[in-house]
């Protein structure tokens, strides 16, 4: 097990002037319309939208600019003024795409019109609304009338709050509640877990109670990567004194140091926010062994 003072040395603080540049670099790939920057000021806010980054909620005191790095990358890439039409399927089949890398396909842009599989040519092919929603109609009629059970409602975590609270009414009034999506790689383990250990499927913290917490221990997660807005409350955890320990595996540059790209002191002086007091790098799996020895020192007394 390493710890802080064993670290290689970093490429720059997590934020700072390099969420700007990652940010203008995604602009200048999707090239979303000008309109994109009035729906960015929007997210995360009342009466906006949910970010389909990540599932931070909306602060009561937000800023301007209420996003991340991730948030505006994912953003940009929704309203990208790219578009993928039928024709580029009558060029490619899916065996030659499977082979094409994730941010190439991501290029190709928005689809215009809906497409349907056909196997014969290996290639998704453009069919009507009305045709489309007719064949899924009536294939869910079908199985409804035998085995409602059989049928899964999957969608994407990327998918927005709204649409998923929506593609859920439709699931129910269905008849089951076969919901699953990709998040659950994530939360099942826990929503089952923690139900046995505290009778509840998920946390039971609030807001409130991270900006009056006097430690923070982080044990494989990644805000820097994964929640980026959980750095800004972080920061001003530190700033009021807050201790915070770190059990990763990785380097997570987020839980090592951060400047404020909505803070203009910080971005003028670049002035860097220690995050970690204590950052331990264990082998993969040693967490457990952190976790009960921490748990002889507090409960046991040693």
């Amino acid at each position: 097990m390493k710890n802080e003072r064993d670290l290689p040395h970093s490429e720059g603080p997590a934020g700072g002037w390099g969420s700007l540049k990652g940010i203008a670099r995604i602009y200048g790939e999707s090239w979303a319309t000008p309109a994109a920057l009035d729906t960015l000021g929007h997210l995360n806010k009342p009466g906006g939208m949910m970010c389909v980054s990540c599932a931070w909620p909306k602060p009561a005191n937000y800023s301007a600019f209420e996003f991340c790095e991730n948030g505006a990358k994912a953003t940009l890439w929704e309203l990208t003024s790219e578009r993928c039409t039928p024709d580029f399927w009558s060029d490619h089949t899916v065996t030659e795409l499977r082979d094409w890398r994730d941010h190439d396909l991501e290029m190709t842009g928005r689809l215009t019109e809906p497409l349907k599989y056909n196997a014969q040519t290996d290639r998704y092919e453009a069919i009507s609304w009305d045709a489309g929603f007719a064949e899924i109609g009536a294939t869910l009629k079908s199985l409804k009338s035998h085995d409602p059970e059989s049928v899964v409602f999957y969608a994407s975590g990327h998918a927005g709050l709204e649409a998923s609270y929506l593609y859920a009414l439709l699931a129910r009034f269905y008849g089951n509640n076969n919901l699953p999506q990709s998040s659950n790689m994530c939360h099942e383990t826990t929503s089952v877990g923690l139900t046995k250990v505290i009778g509840s499927p998920v946390g039971t913290i609030i807001w409130d109670d991270l900006e009056k917490a006097d430690a923070f221990f982080f044990f494989g997660q990644n805000p820097g990567t994964n929640s980026p807005r959980f750095l800004k409350p972080l920061q001003a955890a530190k700033k009021r004194g807050a201790k915070i320990v770190t059990f990763n595996p990785i380097r997570e540059q987020g839980l090592v140091s951060f400047v404020n790209p909505q803070n203009p002191l910080d971005m003028l002086t670049g002035s860097e926010t220690q995050i970690s007091d204590l950052y331990l790098q264990l082998k993969s799996g040693g967490d457990v062994a952190a976790i009960m020895g921490l748990c002889k020192v507090v409960i046991g007394g040693r």
